[in-house]
């Protein structure tokens, strides 16, 4: 199986349901109340295909050590989220969609995207410590 089929497998439908709900979400007079949640899902959904990415594609650049896939699973999900503002953005200024309403909405955008990150993070830290049977705090 190759790596990238074996991460589809892995991790690939947590950013493809998330885009599902967000598309459904986008169609409901909810979609101000709800923009949190969706990003803060997404940036949950991407953190978790990163994680396995760095795991499915080690055979290429090496494997990580446990901080260097933490810190680039983090940054690859913020990056991502980073990206997906500037998409918004483009669709405002190119299409008139007023998907965006201020720079604080974005700002709020880019800290959901970031904790649901921190989250998934932390979430798969627990697991691996629970996994080795070892306390949290004789990990770090």
């Amino acid at each position: 199986m190759t790596p990238l089929f074996r991460l589809l497998i892995r991790a690939g439908w947590a950013p493809l349901l998330v885009l599902v709900f967000h598309q459904a979400i986008m169609r409901t007079p909810y979609r101000q109340q709800l923009d949190f949640v969706m990003h803060y899902s997404g940036g949950v959904a991407i953190a978790f295909f990163s994680w396995h990415a760095l795991d499915c594609f080690a055979s290429w650049f090496g494997t990580l050590t446990a901080f260097a896939r933490y810190l680039f699973t983090f940054t690859l999900a913020c990056t991502v989220g980073l990206f997906w503002e500037f998409a918004e953005l483009y669709s405002d200024v190119v299409y008139g969609s007023h998907i965006q309403h201020s720079i604080r909405e974005t700002m709020r955008d880019l800290i959901a995207d970031a904790s649901g990150a921190l989250t998934t993070l932390a979430l798969v830290f627990l697991v691996r410590c629970l996994a080795r049977g070892q306390p949290p705090a004789s990990q770090v």
